[in-house]
This record gives structure tokens, sequence and C-alpha cells, in this order.
């Protein structure tokens, strides 16, 4: 009788601190929660007087934005403007403050046009070539775009481009500064050339073609679409896309300026952006938080159900008794 008690109370305090244990880390994840979605300070970019009063007298900006998704497009029936460039320019506004007025066009020739009219101050999402340094002066770049090769979804390993043999077709939008660096670093590859990075994808469903390289702004909004479902990443060429502010060059000190209000968005800022407007891969932390919590839930209605069971067991035992 005597061990039957001493068992019982270990059991109780096995169980007790089991419990205490699982509250203890589902307050942990529910802090880790709050902390997450609690607002952050607002971000102010440190300009100097001389600044803000060239700011003062030269604003609102006038943006330039070139329409492709995701980066940038229009609702016509909500007569809205979204994307991450969009998100971004907001951003940068308001560490300064600054009003924005946007202008909308369809490719980058059209944007050039009206910078050599004057009719834009800003452009962001432009990448940096010798023939943009002669227009623009850029600034750091404020997000990375992996150009990745896609494969059929088979559980095959990583694919190294180094190892492809010529009977393994690729395709790839062309004209591009992809093509031409897969032909420059490459040489060996089997390239098929496609107007549009869906036709690539498409190619590459009907046997057409081995693999596909499709950076990863449209790979996530291609493939949200069910005809590419089977389809995943396999790889990644090495050449990302670095987007930066552009800003015209007769205005150095607006150039400095956009550099100060870059610096002051918070790095967490623009990997949310990333992960919303190029959502490939989920977010560990908050999927990892939820998975604890919810094993936090289960761990404790276990241990309340095996708290009733032994108490429901001494209570017979002391009946019998």
């Amino acid at each position: 009788m005597i061990r039957t008690h001493e068992s019982d109370i270990l059991m109780i305090r096995l169980l007790r601190t089991g419990f205490i244990g699982c509250l203890a880390l589902l307050l942990m994840a529910q802090m880790a929660n709050t902390q997450a979605d609690e607002p952050e300070t607002p971000a102010v970019a440190q300009l100097s007087s001389a600044q803000r009063n060239w700011l003062d007298q030269h604003g609102p900006l006038r943006v330039g934005l070139v329409l492709r998704a995701p980066y940038a497009q229009f609702d016509q029936r909500l007569q809205q403007l979204s994307g991450a460039n969009v998100d971004l320019m907001n951003a940068l506004a308001a560490t300064l403050p600054v009003d924005l007025l946007w202008r909308n066009f369809p490719d980058q020739s059209a944007l050039e046009n009206a910078l050599a009219k004057g009719e834009i101050d800003v452009a962001p999402g432009l990448m940096q070539t010798p023939a943009g340094l002669r227009l623009w002066l850029f600034s750091d770049p404020y997000l990375r775009v992996s150009q990745l090769l896609i494969g059929e979804r088979d559980g095959s390993t990583a694919v190294d481009l180094e190892k492809l043999d010529s009977l393994s077709r690729v395709a790839v939008r062309m004209p591009s500064t992809t093509a031409d660096y897969l032909r420059s670093n490459f040489a060996h590859l089997n390239l098929q050339g496609v107007p549009l990075e869906r036709q690539a994808l498409q190619l590459l469903l009907s046997q057409q073609a081995r693999y596909a390289v499709v950076d990863e702004a449209q790979l996530s909004r291609l493939l949200r679409e069910p005809e590419f479902a089977g389809l995943a990443v396999v790889g990644d060429i090495g050449l990302p896309q670095l987007l930066r502010v552009a800003s015209r060059r007769d205005m150095p000190e607006l150039a400095a300026i956009v550099s100060e209000a870059l610096r002051a968005i918070p790095a967490k800022e623009l990997e949310q952006l990333h992960a919303r407007w190029m959502p490939l891969t989920p977010s560990h932390f908050i999927e990892s938080t939820k998975l604890w919590k919810n094993l936090c839930i289960l761990l404790l209605v276990m241990l309340l159900a095996c708290f009733a069971i032994v108490i429901w067991q001494r209570r017979q035992q002391q009946a019998l008794e």
C-alpha cells in the first residue's frame, strides 16, 4: 500500500511538472506572436537641414513605375496601385516624410522617354547597367531576386548547371541578360529561347524542354496557377537581380536623400516585402511558432487527461480500501 501511495505521489509530481512546462512553452509562444504583431516605431531618415530644405523646395516626388506584376500593377476597378515597388516607395516616403505623385509606364523605354522630358524624379525596381548609369544615379540594392532553375516535381536532388549535357534543353526568356549570362558561363547548355516566362514553363510541361529558368518574382505568380502545380525549384543559376531606386542624374541631392531613406527602412520590413510579393517559401519563424503552440496545446490536453485518470484511479482505490 505504501509503494502504491508513493508511486501515485511521483506520478502526480511528474504530471504537475509537465503541466507547468507546457504552460510555460505556450506562454512563450504567445509572447513571441504578440511581439511579432506589435507595431514598430516609425523609421525616420537622418537628413541634414540642407537636405530637408531641398526636399521641401522640390517635393512632391514624381515616381515612375513600369507596370509589371508583382512589382507594380494598377487595379482599374479600385483605381489603385499595388506591388513590391509601390510598397517600397511608400515606406521610403514615410521615412522622409514626403508626398508622392505616381506615373505609370508600359515598359522601360517609355519610362526613359519620360525621364528625358523631365517628367519623373525617381524610379524604383531598376537594375544598374552601364547604359543605365548614363541616365540615372542608383541607390544600393533593396531587393534581391534570384534566377531559379525549374524542373518537374519528382523528388530529385538539386541540379548543377555544370553537369547538364547538351541533350537537356533549358528554356529561357530571350532576349535577356539571363540568357546572355548562361551563354557566356555555360556554353555547353542547349538553350531554347521564349518570349515569356510562362511559355518557358509550358515547354517544360509539354516535354519540349527539361528545365526552365525563371526569376522568383514571376515564378511566385505563375506557381499559383494549377497548370504549373507539378513543377518545383531544382537549382539557382547564380545571377540574382539586384533592384535599386534610380534618381535623375541632374539631382545628386535627391540620390543622397533616397539613400538615407533606404538605410532608415528596417531590414525586417524589406524581408516582409519580399515574402509578401514573392512567396515561394513560408516564414519559418511564424510557422514554427504556430507549430510549437499547437503542440503545447495538444500536450496540455493530454496531461490534463492523464491527471484526471490518475485522480480517478486513486479515488477508486481509496473506495476499495
